[in-house]
């Protein structure tokens, strides 16, 4: 359903946002045989740092959804990750997490530009039975609301028109114009900054493995991205100076790659971006969703962006397909669906991001303590550590799930109880422990509140 009109047109879904979140709501939503319409304003001036990285469940999604090629995937596969901590045990640089296997075969993510991404899969959208763009045309208003549906205000060359839409979709990223517009609020909190660098590949300390390290001046980051490059991101912490940031973060590096860091910082300017937890209030607004960064981001240290975004084109798609009636979609019971089932990842996804920050980052007894625990449960659980995969990459969103992780983690306090006698701090581990309990608690009535929820 396509018709014009003097100023007016009618679609059945029109998606604002041409990203990757965008076009998996658009190819998603074209196998039902809907007529969809994306509304994309193009490129914005200058490079800047974006979601790289893509989890299985997300790998899986796109080459399901039509838009990747299992068989010739883009960027560069990543097999897991090699998490480096500040303090190091004696013979333990790092901690490898690989993603698992799944039927015998090695599961594995993929690293791409993200530019590069969002160009080759609009691209191969617009050829999607239903589906066409315009691109250079941007959303400026929402018309209606209160007992009437939305109208989207398109705006393309100057030329306005509205057009109604039995669905409109805002893919429009965290700082999303259309949420806005459409009267949804949101809680925000910035974290950080992002300052990113690019070097050889062959830098990388662990190969095939996007590579973390820990340290008090934030989270960085060293992934290959493709064609023998390597993005390198660093977290820039609140009030602190971003060139001794840097440099803090490079302390921690291996010799070879904190030199060739160095030497592309020497000639060129890196790449910025801003950390954000967002939480708008609602998902779903009369015939108006959000998916993506506009339904809600949290610290990337967890890099599940794209795959969350995936995993929603997916809800929303199964959520019209099941309360479908007949030949007629039920928008309104669909979108309800979609909010219950989605709003489930984000807690998962955003609750665990903050508990990995606040364990690597703060300084506090009880999340020195939960840092140790952490990594004491990897060493000693092959288990434990396909567990936490499980959950980082979203192939677990369970709430549940992660608050049985915690509470495994969280008893490896007791294995550590020596170190901590011997080093005359068991006063510190008594208030850790206190504190760890008394989390595992408020998990448990998360998730049963969660569970409880209609």
């Amino acid at each position: 359903m396509n018709e014009k009109t003097n100023g007016r047109e009618k679609v059945d879904v029109l998606i604002a946002g041409g990203g990757v979140a965008g076009v998996a709501a658009a190819a998603a939503l074209s196998q039902l045989g809907l007529d969809i319409l994306i509304v994309e304003p193009g490129p914005s001036f200058g490079r800047r740092l974006a979601g790289e990285l893509i989890h299985p469940p997300g790998i899986d999604g796109l080459c399901q959804l039509g838009l990747l090629d299992e068989d010739a995937p883009l960027g560069s596969i990543v097999k897991g990750f090699a998490i480096f901590p500040s303090v190091q045990d004696a013979g333990s640089p790092c901690m490898v997490l690989p993603y698992g296997e799944s039927g015998g075969k090695q599961r594995s993510g993929l690293a791409i530009e993200h530019s590069l991404l969002k160009e080759q899969l609009l691209d191969r959208v617009r050829g999607f039975p239903g589906v066409s763009a315009r691109i250079g045309a941007r959303v400026v208003g929402i018309e209606g609301g209160g007992s009437e549906p939305f109208t989207a205000v398109v705006s393309d060359d100057g030329v306005e028109t509205r057009i109604e839409a039995r669905l409109i979709i805002a893919a429009d990223g965290p700082m999303s114009q259309l949420r806005k517009m459409a009267g949804i609020t949101h809680d925000t909190q910035r974290y950080s900054g992002m300052m990113g660098a690019e070097v050889d590949d062959a830098y990388l300390p662990n190969a095939g493995y996007g590579n973390i390290f820990l340290n008090p001046a934030g989270v960085a980051y060293a992934y290959s991205i493709g064609n023998g490059r390597a993005r390198i991101m660093f977290e820039v912490l609140k009030d602190a100076e971003p060139k001794e940031s840097i440099k803090a973060h490079l302390s921690f590096f291996p010799e070879a790659l904190r030199e060739a860091v160095e030497q592309h910082l020497v000639e060129n300017k890196p790449l910025a971006a801003a950390n954000f937890c967002i939480i708008p209030k609602t998902s779903v607004k009369h015939n108006f969703a959000l998916v993506g960064d506009a339904r809600g981001c949290c610290h990337p240290l967890t890099a599940s962006g794209i795959t969350a975004a995936v995993k929603d084109a997916l809800i929303l798609r199964d959520a019209l397909r099941e309360t479908k009636t007949g030949e007629q979609f039920n928008f309104a019971a669909a979108l309800k669906r979609y909010a219950r089932v989605g709003d489930r990842l984000q807690l998962t996804r955003r609750t665990l991001a903050e508990e990995l920050r606040e364990a690597f980052l703060a300084q506090t007894p009880e999340a020195m303590l939960l840092n140790q625990c952490i990594f004491s449960y990897w060493r000693n659980s092959p288990t434990g550590r396909r567990r936490s995969m499980e959950l980082l990459s979203t192939l677990d969103s369970s709430i549940f799930s992660l608050a049985t992780q915690y509470a495994m983690v969280a008893l490896h306090a007791f294995r550590l109880l020596p170190r901590w006698a011997e080093e005359k701090a068991f006063l510190a581990w008594n208030k850790g422990v206190y504190k760890l309990l008394f989390k595992t608690l408020e998990f448990q009535h998360t998730a049963i509140a969660q569970w409880l929820r209609v």
